[in-house]
């Protein structure tokens, strides 16, 4: 505290406050006029700038000068600009876009090389559909066919469920009718992904017929086996959030999430041949036929 009385800093607010005190005592003997005439004196200037500029605004907005003929192709000349820079906008999403495409493929391909691939864009989708369904720009003309397994770089999304000359219809991996043979390539533990209006709603999938000595835990990883010949093998599905106790508590089950957002997918790949599509189904002892079998359908 002293170093501050003797620093300059208490100098310079000791000389302030005697300013301002010189100055208060002043005003009172001179009614005013000293701090009126500091103010002009300080306003001044700005009134000055304030002026030049309202001057210049009005000279550069005398539309006067401009006969009507002038204007008109004055306001045709900046739509057509205004046209050109919208179409370029438009060109530069549509680039952007299709490079975002062909790095996805790229990435995909160099991951599994011997797989087919269209690449294709979200372009119809029900805000109110829980199951997240959607339309594609790609159809039978480029090669796609019902069952045709969609992906993204993060994995698996869904699959193709109606196909027309230019379009398809796809099918959510959230949907209850989907149904995939995976398998946890951390315990190599094996069950069948499916979902309903419950963890569909949640943005969930459930890895069922799992026994009730499984070992998976949180943060095992989650693939297709490519049982059954619907989807490639380990394609990635997502990540397991718990293990729970199935409804009849004989098994248990897998709570899994997607590692792709579903529900917001824009570009998906769509494999249109893969080795191993088709292959029959595996039987399950005692002549069931394995549930993956109905993948795709």
């Amino acid at each position: 505290m002293k170093d501050f009385f003797k620093g300059s800093s208490f100098k310079v607010l000791a000389i302030a406050v005697v300013v301002l005190l010189g100055l208060a005592a002043f005003t009172a003997t001179a009614g005013g006029t000293f701090v009126a005439g500091l103010l002009g004196f300080v306003s001044a200037p700005m009134q000055s700038i304030a002026t030049d500029v309202t001057g210049n605004m009005t000279e550069f907005l005398d539309l006067e000068s401009y006969s009507k003929e002038d204007l008109q192709a004055l306001v045709e000349q900046l739509q057509q600009e205004r046209s050109a820079l919208a179409q370029q906008l438009v060109d530069y999403e549509e680039k952007k876009r299709e490079n975002e495409q062909l790095k996805q493929q790229l990435a995909i391909a160099q991951l599994e090389p011997e797989n087919e691939m269209r690449s294709a864009s979200v372009i119809g989708r029900d805000p109110n559909e829980v199951f997240a369904g959607f339309s594609i720009d790609k159809g039978s003309l480029s090669g796609v066919s019902e069952g045709d397994p969609v992906i993204t770089s993060q994995g698996l999304v869904g699959v193709v469920s109606q196909v027309y000359a230019t379009s398809s219809m796809v099918t959510c991996l959230l949907s209850e009718d989907l149904q995939v043979a995976a398998v946890s390539i951390d315990r190599e533990e094996s069950g069948v992904i499916t979902s309903d209006i419950m963890t569909a709603s949640a943005g969930l999938l459930r890895l069922n017929y799992l026994s009730s000595e499984t070992k998976l835990e949180k943060g095992d990883i989650i693939t297709t086996s490519g049982a059954g010949g619907a989807y490639p093998a380990n394609i990635i599905i997502g990540e397991v959030q718990s293990v729970e106790k199935s409804e009849n508590d004989i098994s248990k089950y897998a709570v899994v999430k997607p590692y792709e957002d579903l529900a917001h997918v824009k570009d998906v790949q769509v494999i249109v041949s893969f080795p191993g599509k088709g292959e029959e189904a595996p039987v399950l002892p005692g002549g069931e036929e394995d549930p993956a079998k109905e993948d795709g359908e």
